[in-house]
């Protein structure tokens, strides 16, 4: 992908993420559900494997918020935008690793993201308790083990929703942004095609992720994919020009 389309998507995603971390900070509920949409507007940049343009975004939309909205803005900082950093290389880099075995892989993912929360989760509570979470503890009349627990039961359903959600992001982003001026063209076949032996990209799931853009699944079509592959030459459509002619007659 090209850098000034990097730059341009990371823009994108930082402004959308802005506009929700100092809309959450003023709603009186919800907040964790626009949350929830930053992290995935700072996402936006991942879905073409551009994890600088990722980290652009997500440094500038948490100074920004913080000077917005201050304490309002930490959910987001600590937990939510960071972790979807964190979440794609863990997902879509280190499990990618052929030298080291799947079940190691599968479960440092899961003892870093499970520490991570927990050690965000405890930042955020001690960083906001004056605000927050004294607030809740004394009017529900909470513990704090209730309170990670609950933290940790929505994490666990977060986690995978949140990876389902990017995937759709890849393909949604796929078919719109190309990286280059205008629409691409689609791939050579034949003798003249490049041979690649790369082997499509997995995550976690062992399914195929959309990284790239979706491109390979989801590419324009042409006259040569609707022909076997190959377009036809000059000589085969003046042929057919010629029958055409010949049968109206």
């Amino acid at each position: 992908m090209k850098r000034s389309y990097v730059i341009a998507l990371s823009a994108v995603s930082c402004a959308l993420a802005v506009i929700a971390v100092v809309v959450q900070g003023y709603l009186p509920t919800m907040r964790i559900a626009v949350n929830v949409i930053a992290a995935l507007c700072v996402a936006l940049p991942l879905t073409k494997d551009s994890f600088a343009g990722a980290l652009l975004a997500y440094v500038c939309a948490s100074l920004i918020g913080f000077f917005t909205v201050n304490l309002q803005a930490l959910p987001f900082i600590m937990l939510f935008g960071a972790y979807a950093l964190v979440a794609w290389l863990l997902d879509f880099r280190f499990y990618r690793l052929r030298k080291l075995n799947k079940w190691f892989k599968i479960a440092v993912i899961t003892v870093v993201k499970i520490g991570f929360f927990f050690l965000m989760f405890w930042a955020c509570l001690q960083l906001m308790q004056t605000f927050v979470a004294d607030w809740i503890l004394n009017e529900y009349d909470w513990s704090a083990s209730v309170l990670y627990a609950l933290g940790f039961a929505i994490f666990c359903l977060y986690d995978p929703l949140y990876r389902w959600v990017f995937r759709c992001m890849c393909t949604l982003v796929g078919r719109h942004v190309r990286g280059g001026g205008g629409k691409s063209a689609p791939p050579r076949s034949g003798p003249t095609a490049p041979i690649s032996d790369k082997a499509p990209e997995e995550d976690i799931f062992g399914e195929e992720y959309g990284g790239n853009g979706g491109e390979g699944e989801h590419g324009g079509e042409d006259n040569g994919d609707k022909n076997g592959g190959e377009a036809p030459s000059g000589k085969e459509r003046e042929d057919s020009g010629k029958t055409d002619a010949g049968a109206d007659k």
